[in-house]
């Protein structure tokens, strides 16, 4: 009876596996459109607006949201991690608050910030430490964030272009070594 039961789950199970989004710039498109910023230069202004974002991530603790996310981010805000889509300060801070509480360490250090126009890309290193990941040892990893400011210096669209995968999610206990199949498969290993 089991036998004949895995070919039945299969067959209504793989096809969920294709399913959903596979075109995700819609909703940064629009977040783009709506969000247009405003060029803050490379002046005093610009460079606090960076502080406050590098002071936001520089320590990413519960104590340290509370006091920075809503001097940090626009009420309006629009955020991707690649982990979370949110909108607004409030989904904002609370998703920040989550990820601080879930974790002993989330930390970035601002390598690198250029602008163009009203985008601001700052190229962080990121550490995570969880218990529950890479058996409580850091995890490091690096990416990138698109910044967009409103006229008082908060963000009101925050875009990162990281990998997850290899930073957080090739940690997973299940989802590791699948992820690592299948990397090995379009590497060809």
């Amino acid at each position: 009876m089991k036998i004949l039961l895995l070919p039945f789950l299969l067959m209504f199970s793989l096809p969920g596996c294709s399913s959903g989004p596979t075109d995700f710039r819609a909703d940064y498109a629009k977040a783009l459109a709506e969000r247009p910023g405003v060029s803050l230069g490379n002046n005093e202004s610009a460079q606090r607006a960076v502080q406050r974002f590098a002071a936001l991530y520089g320590d990413l603790s519960e104590e340290n949201v509370k006091a920075l996310a809503r001097e940090t981010y626009a009420t309006d805000a629009w955020f991707n991690d690649t982990v979370a889509t949110e909108v607004g300060i409030d989904a904002v801070e609370k998703y920040l608050l989550k990820t601080a509480r879930g974790a002993e360490k989330v930390a970035a250090r601002l390598e690198d910030v250029a602008v163009s126009g009203p985008d601001v890309y700052a190229r962080w290193t990121m550490e995570i430490r969880t218990k529950n990941l890479a058996g409580g040892k850091p995890i490091i990893t690096e990416g990138i964030s698109q910044l967009r400011f409103d006229g008082e210096g908060r963000i009101i669209l925050h875009q990162d272009f990281w990998n997850p995968a290899a930073g957080i999610y090739q940690h997973l206990p299940l989802l590791g070594p699948a992820i690592r199949f299948v990397n090995g498969l379009i590497v060809g290993k």
